[in-house]
């Protein structure tokens, strides 16, 4: 006996409805179907990303300090110090003037005594000095023609007028230490100059008859 198309229907329906609740059952509550409980989680959860290789930092290199500029320098010639340089090499003939007079009591001196020029002039600035610079100087001086009690102060004294003093040249030949002691002893005299200074001493220093 066939049944009615609507009853057939309606219990295919039935059926699918009882198998759709028992497997959705079975599922969420692990029923008597033996299912595994984790089958479900493992489809929720994601599965766990896999980490990517993470490739080694390479540290940069530290900046080379930039080198100093070097400016090439001339090669250099050692420099040789001078040698030590001996008084006497610095030895310089120097002229002076005297009277007549000394000149001939200078070139009698020299011969009688076979001494040089320079000789006889330091011998005559060390007698000098001996005796006192500055009384020497004062009776080189010959009296002033101009005499006055009232302006004896105000007169000043002629120093182109002094014994000793001539147009004959002589010359000496001192080093650079003797020079600069000759000199000192011409600053100390008052005098002007360095020939009338050495006009003076050999003056009163050389033999004979002195100056009028």
């Amino acid at each position: 006996m066939t049944p009615p198309k609507g009853k057939k229907r309606m219990d295919e329906e039935t059926e699918e409805q009882s198998m759709s609740d028992e497997g959705v059952g079975n599922l969420f509550s692990g029923g008597s179907g033996g299912g595994s409980p984790s089958a479900l989680a493992g489809w929720a959860t994601p599965a766990p990303a896999q980490a990517q290789p993470v490739a080694p930092v390479t540290p940069m290199p530290a900046p080379a300090a930039a080198a100093p500029t070097v400016i090439p320098q001339p090669a250099r010639e050692p420099v040789q110090e001078p040698e030590p340089l001996n008084d006497a090499d610095t030895a310089k003939p120097v002229g002076f003037y005297v009277s007549q007079n000394v000149a001939a009591r200078f070139r009698k001196h020299r011969k009688q005594t076979d001494i040089t020029h320079t000789q006889i002039v330091l011998m005559a600035v060390e007698a000098a000095a001996e005796k006192g610079i500055a009384q020497v100087v004062e009776d080189a001086r010959r009296a002033p023609k101009f005499q006055s009690k009232l302006f004896a102060v105000t007169v000043k004294p002629d120093d182109t007028d002094l014994r000793g003093l001539g147009p004959v040249q002589l010359q000496y030949k001192p080093t650079r230490a003797q020079r600069a002691i000759i000199d000192s002893l011409v600053g100390e005299s008052g005098l002007p100059d360095h020939t009338k200074f050495l006009a003076v001493v050999l003056d009163q220093y050389l033999p004979g008859r002195r100056d009028a």
